[in-house]
């Protein structure tokens, strides 16, 4: 699969530099590099002609007076960009600075959920965004296409039809199907999924992307051979390897809702035998205060620690998932013909970068990063939030069930029932979920978010609408006031009279701003709802995951309040 394409004229370039018959723009002189395709550490001359490297050996290069020469110190090495092979790049931050974050990291190239754009945009302005985001030239977003939504009820599965998918897979900047989270459905015999699905492998001889988490030994048949060839959802040891006998790559987890990634390795540890070379890693979509910690630099450093060799952790971040989505010609390693995707390390036990290069560019150099984008076009795609509606209606809004949500951690919940009548109990609030055009509304109560809350609205959710928790049905009502007057975001005030202001402008779920500054909001909402009695790590997922049908066992959807297994409203909405 090709991803840079290349007229002939840039081709001629590349091989008349390769035979040293022209001069490279970069060349790397002696340098020490990891050769992931060996696993030992070289010496030689790297020289980058265009966005490609053009040669690796020990003959010197042609010079001009244009030419760059870099003479790195003894104890630096050359290793190859970091691949992000699962992302989630709209988690409060944005795709455009989640993207040059993880690149001082030395992630270089990400492959990215699409299910932001498929709700936000057309297909058309989806298309043109990314090709937008592409053209920013310091980090490669490679992109996935959705069969399927994240809250299967109403409007979302009228969005996932044959001429989508075909125009997302067509694109060259999308490179697999999934994350297929129906899979259930499938299993079942859905027949517009086993038609994408054998579209996708068959028509596109593309890659299909498993969410698999407590699947079945065979279950994991069925679906290897229906085409699904990698999962990040191993929640132990021995489900990495149930996985990979039967032929899937696997994707090791290190997130803010599962940072479980060195107790699987310490049980990995336990089998030598083990064909390293299908695992990758992966921070799935990490809130924004956990990136720090759960970097592809951070994650390698894990596998090191946990006894691993050195090559083959460098592998999980590199070669190994270029390999898996076909790109092994274009990215993962230092050769030829390559992507000069290139970092440049202290010392191999320390993965963080003080050099960066994408596509022949240094954009981290001495470890100052040279990217400064600007993210006013962003707003061409992702509008703010407004007030369109007359609010105080969803003071209307009363029970018409008894089944109420109950969190078990941060993002699996369960039925509980409870009285309307009742008052509410200590760890209960009223919950609230209302359609952004104000057409209707949903209203129970859940357990285990917190305990002093008075008020909190949020239009970062898995789906279009608002959520509204708190104790006080009023004072909730302006707090999504308060929140769409700014433009989309997250209102809360506490029992102490804290308030918490999280502007989210990009279309209601994404902050325009930086990542430190993204990373203070979410630190700081984090520890109020922590002292506020929230009991789990991490309370931002639960609010994006209220309304996502992939997950058991309870969620609120534009229907009512909804059972996964039984596919049944307990609680109706009620219509305005």
């Amino acid at each position: 699969m090709k991803i840079r394409s290349m007229t002939i004229e840039e081709y001629q370039s590349l091989l008349h530099v390769s035979m040293r018959k022209k001069a490279p723009q970069i060349w790397l002189k002696n340098a020490r590099f990891l050769n992931v395709y060996t696993g030992q550490v070289e010496q030689g001359q790297i020289y980058i002609a265009g966005n490609r490297v053009a040669y690796v050996g020990q003959k010197e290069p042609l010079v001009s007076n244009e030419t760059e020469i870099i003479e790195l110190a003894s104890h630096q090495v050359v290793v190859p960009g970091y691949i992000e092979p699962h992302a989630h790049p709209f988690q409060w931050y944005n795709p455009l600075e989640w993207g040059r974050y993880v690149t001082t990291q030395g992630t270089t190239t990400s492959i990215n959920d699409n299910m932001a754009l498929f709700l936000k945009l057309t297909d058309e302005q989806a298309l043109q965004f990314i090709q937008e985001l592409d053209e920013q030239g310091f980090h490669l977003w490679l992109w996935w296409s959705r069969f399927d939504g994240q809250t299967n009820t109403g409007e979302q599965i009228g969005r996932f039809n044959d001429q989508t998918l075909r125009t997302w897979l067509s694109h060259p900047l999308v490179v697999q199907g999934g994350e297929f989270t129906s899979w259930p459905y499938f299993i079942q015999g859905e027949p517009n999924l086993t038609k994408w699905m054998l579209m996708t492998k068959q028509d596109f001889g593309k890659r299909i992307e498993g969410h698999l988490p407590g699947a079945s030994f065979e279950t994991l048949n069925t679906l290897a051979a229906a085409g699904v060839s990698a999962d990040h959802e191993s929640l132990h040891g021995e489900d990495v390897l149930n996985r990979l006998r039967l032929g899937y790559y696997v994707s090791l987890r290190y997130s803010s809702i599962r940072p479980d990634l060195p107790q699987i390795l310490e049980e990995l540890k336990g089998n030598p035998e083990v064909n390293l070379s299908r695992i990758m890693l992966t921070n799935d979509g990490a809130s924004p205060f956990f990136v720090q910690r759960s970097g592809m630099n951070e994650m390698i450093k894990l596998v090191m620690k946990a006894g691993f060799g050195v090559a083959d952790a460098y592998r999980m971040a590199t070669l190994n998932p270029a390999t898996y989505y076909g790109l092994d010609q274009e990215l993962g390693g230092i050769a030829p013909g390559r992507l000069a995707h290139l970092n440049v390390v202290e010392t191999l036990d320390e993965p963080t970068p003080s050099y960066v290069m994408v596509d022949g560019k240094w954009v981290v150099r001495n470890g100052q990063s040279l990217m400064n984008p600007s993210s006013d076009w962003l707003f061409q795609y992702f509008k703010p939030k407004e007030v369109t509606w007359d609010l105080s209606r969803l003071l209307q809004i009363r029970d018409t069930g008894t089944t109420g949500i109950e969190l078990i951690n941060e993002v699996i919940t369960r039925p509980y029932s409870y009285s309307p009548s009742d008052s509410l109990v200590e760890d209960e609030a009223y919950l609230m979920l209302v359609d952004h055009e104000g057409r209707w509304g949903v209203h129970t109560r859940i357990k285990g978010y917190s305990t002093k809350l008075v008020s909190l609205a949020s239009t970062y959710t898995a789906s279009k609408d608002y959520i509204l928790i708190g104790n006080n049905r009023e004072d909730m009502v302006q707090a999504l006031r308060k929140a769409l007057e700014m433009g989309g975001g997250i209102v809360a005030t506490f029992e102490n009279g804290e308030r918490l202001e999280i502007p989210l402008t990009l279309a209601g779920g994404m902050s325009r701003e930086g990542m430190k500054e993204v990373v203070e909001y979410s630190q700081h909402f984090v520890q109020m709802m922590q002292k506020d009695g929230h009991a789990f790590a991490d309370p931002i997922y639960t609010l994006l995951f209220l309304t996502a049908t992939h997950l058991p066992f309870i969620r609120m959807t534009n229907e009512g309040v909804y059972l996964i297994k039984e596919q049944k409203v307990v609680s109706a909405k009620m219509i305005f």
